[in-house]
């Protein structure tokens, strides 16, 4: 078998410097993003760093978990409480617009029917009265 040539690296100085503009631009359009949406670019959390030397570190590590936990299911009963509200209020707001359509159709059918009895009750061109 032939041996495959290797391939240059070589790349043109303009393409280089497109490539380094669009990577500068990805980058400032990360930290515009990050800026508007703080929760969402969240830095990673820090260990607590406790010695190994510290009396009762197991205790204190077990404490922190448990706070850690017991946050999680708060933001969990918060996330579930907050679904059941928005839940209640869509439906509110569907019977209301339901009422709204139903009024709305019983004073169509009202000017309708008043429509048609004053059609009824005018005089027509060739009868006498």
């Amino acid at each position: 078998m032939v041996p495959k040539k290797i391939k240059s690296k070589r790349v043109r100085t303009a393409h280089k410097h497109r490539i380094l503009g669009r990577i500068r631009d990805h980058h400032r359009k990360e930290r515009r993003a990050a800026k508007r949406n703080p929760g969402q670019h969240n830095k990673t959390k820090k260990d607590p760093g406790i010695p190994n030397e510290w009396p009762f570190k197991e205790e204190l590590l077990n404490e922190i978990q448990a706070q850690k936990n017991e946050a999680e299911e708060e933001k969990l009963r918060n996330k579930q409480v907050q679904q059941a509200e928005r839940a209640k209020a869509k439906k509110a707001a569907k019977k209301a617009e339901i009422a709204e359509n139903i009024a709305a159709a019983k004073a169509a059918a009202t000017a309708a029917a008043r429509a048609a009895t004053v059609v009824d009750k005018k005089p027509k061109k060739g009868s006498k009265k």
